[in-house]
C-alpha cells in the first residue's frame, strides 16, 4: 500500500470514526433534550388537570366515580376550546396514600405506588391540604407517543443524512489533499533514482512554502552540490593526470635521449632527470595527502606552538629563494607579544610554507613579503602579505579549490601545481581555523589565518 492510499484509509478512518461518534452523541443528546421537553410540556398539562380534578374531589367528596369521569371527559370539556388537545394524553391519578383511583388506559387502576414514583406528578390540592397526584404522559410512561418516535425517527434521518453527506465531502478533500502530498513526493522519487543513475542535473519543481517544498528546495541544493562535487572529481582527476603525465614525460624523454645518447649522460642531465623525479614524489605525496584529509585519516598531533618563533624560522628557510628574486622577508607581532596556538607543529608549519612559498612566486623581483601575528578576541591571525598584482575579490575563494590557476598575471610565471594553498586551507579547517583573502597593504595579496588561542596562553 502506497503512501496516498494510506493517506487515504486513515482520512476515511478518522473521518467515519468522527461521524460515528458525532451521530451517536448528537442522538444521544437530542433524545434527552427532547424527552425533557415532553417531560415539561406534560407537567403543564397536569397542572390543569390538577385544578379541574380538585374541583372534582371537592364537588364528589372523594374520588369516587373518577374512572368513570375521566372517561366522559370529553364532552366535559368541550367548552374550553383548545384544553380539549389534552385529552389525547394518558391520565394517572394516585389518592393521598398513593393507590391509582383513576388511569386512563386501565393498566394500574387499584395498584399501590410509593411516594418516590409519583414524585416527577402534579400534587391536587383542596383546601391547602393534598388531597391527590395526577400525573400525564411521560409522567407516567417515558415511552414516546407515536407522534413524537417520528419526530425522533425524522431527526435521526435527518442526522444520518448529513454526516454521510460531510463524511463524502471531508474524504473526497482528504483524497484531493493525499494526491497534493504525494505527488511531489513521487517527484522526488524519480529524482532519486535518476540521481542513483548517475544523472546530477535533474531538478525537482518546487511549489508552495509548506514542509514537503522546504524537502524540494534541500533536494535541489543537495543536487547542485552532488554536481558541483561530481564536476570537481572529474577536474581533478583530469588535472591529476595531466599534472603527472608532465614529469612522466619529461623523465622518460631525457632517458630515451641519454639511452640514444643525443643527451649526454653526465650529472647535469641526470640532476635534471631527479629534479623531475622530486617534483614527481612532491606531486604524488601533496595528492595523497588531500586524499587523507578527505576520507578523515589525517591525524594530528596537538601541541601548543607559539605563533611568532614559527614564523621566524619559516621567514629564515625561505631566506635563499626570497633572496634569489631580491625580495625582502620581515616578521612583526604588531604589539601583539607573545601568543601561542594549540596545533599540529609538522601541519602548521606546511600551512606557513606553502603561504610563504605563494607570496614569493608571485612577488616582483625586489618585492615584499610580511608576517605578522595580531591577538583578536579569542583568536590569534597570522597574516601573510606579498607586493605581488594580488587576487581579484571574485576570485579569492576559488583560489582554495584543487588545480587552479587564475589565467592572469598572478600565474603567468608560476607553473605551479594549485594544491599548495588547498592543502593549507583543508589543514586550517581541520584545526577549526580558517583562511581568508584581503587586500595588503603591500598591494598584492593578504592571505589571513585565523586560529584559536591555546588555553595556556
Amino acid at each position: 500500500m502506497n503512501i496516498k492510499q494510506r493517506l487515504l484509509l486513515f482520512f476515511a478512518i478518522v473521518v467515519c470514526a468522527g461521524g460515528l461518534t458525532t451521530f451517536v452523541m448528537v442522538k444521544r443528546a437530542t433524545e434527552s433534550q427532547f424527552r425533557t421537553f415532553v417531560f415539561s410540556g406534560d407537567a403543564d398539562k397536569a397542572k390543569v388537570y390538577a385544578g379541574i380534578l380538585g374541583e372534582y374531589y371537592v364537588e364528589h367528596s372523594g374520588w369516587e366515580g373518577l374512572q368513570a369521569f375521566l372517561s366522559e371527559m370529553p364532552s366535559f370539556l368541550h367548552t374550553y376550546g383548545a384544553i380539549s388537545a389534552l385529552l389525547s394524553d394518558r391520565i394517572t391519578v394516585a389518592d393521598s396514600h398513593g393507590s391509582i383511583v383513576a388511569d386512563t388506559s386501565g393498566k394500574l387502576l387499584g395498584t399501590t405506588h410509593p411516594a418516590m414514583h409519583l414524585a416527577q406528578g402534579v400534587p391536587i390540592m383542596s383546601d391547602f391540604k393534598r388531597i391527590g397526584t395526577v400525573l400525564v404522559g411521560s409522567m407516567v410512561d417515558s415511552t414516546f407517543t407515536g407522534a413524537n418516535e417520528q419526530f425522533l425517527a425524522q431527526l435521526v434521518r435527518s442526522l444520518t443524512i448529513a454526516i454521510l453527506v460531510s463524511t463524502a465531502i471531508a474524504t473526497l478533500f482528504g483524497l484531493v489533499l493525499s494526491i497534493q502530498i504525494t505527488r511531489p513526493l513521487a517527484a522526488l522519487d524519480d529524482a532519486v533514482k535518476k540521481i542513483a543513475g548517475g544523472d546530477f542535473s535533474v531538478i525537482v519543481p518546487v511549489s508552495g512554502k509548506d514542509e514537503v517544498s522546504s524537502l524540494a528546495v534541500s533536494f535541489n541544493a543537495m543536487t547542485g552540490e552532488l554536481r558541483r562535487l561530481d564536476e570537481a572529481k572529474r577536474r581533478i582527476i583530469a588535472d591529476s593526470a595531466h599534472e603527472l603525465r608532465t614529469p612522466v614525460t619529461l623523465i622518460r624523454g631525457s632517458l630515451e635521449a641519454m639511452i640514444d645518447g643525443v643527451f649526454p649522460m653526465d650529472l647535469n642531465t641526470i640532476r635534471s632527470v631527479y629534479d623531475e623525479t622530486m617534483r614527481l614524489s612532491r606531486l604524488i605525496e601533496m595528492l595523497r595527502e588531500l586524499e587523507l584529509i578527505d576520507s578523515g585519516e589525517l591525524k594530528l598531533s596537538l601541541d601548543d606552538i607559539d605563533v611568532l618563533p614559527a614564523l621566524e624560522k619559516a621567514a629564515n628557510l625561505f631566506k635563499t629563494s626570497s633572496g634569489e628574486k631580491d625580495i625582502k622577508i620581515e616578521v612583526a607581532d604588531r604589539g601583539a607579544g607573545a601568543l601561542a596556538v594549540r596545533v599540529d607543529a609538522l601541519r602548521f608549519d606546511e600551512v606557513l610554507y606553502n603561504l610563504i612559498e605563494n607570496a614569493i612566486k608571485y612577488s616582483p623581483r625586489g618585492g615584499k613579503v610580511d608576517l605578522t601575528v595580531r591577538r583578536e578576541g579569542p583568536s590569534v591571525l597570522i597574516s601573510v602579505d606579498d607586493s605581488g598584482p594580488g587576487i581579484p575579490a571574485s576570485e579569492r575563494e576559488k583560489v582554495f579549490e584543487r588545480f587552479y590557476r587564475m589565467d592572469k598575471s598572478r600565474a603567468q610565471d608560476s607553473g605551479g601545481r594549485g594544491l599548495g594553498l588547498s592543502i593549507a586551507y583543508e589543514i586550517v579547517k581541520a584545526h577549526g581555523g580558517s583562511i581568508r583573502i584581503e587586500d595588503s597593504p603591500l598591494g598584492g595579496a593578504s592571505f589571513v589565518v585565523t586560529l584559536s588561542r591555546a588555553p595556556s596562553a
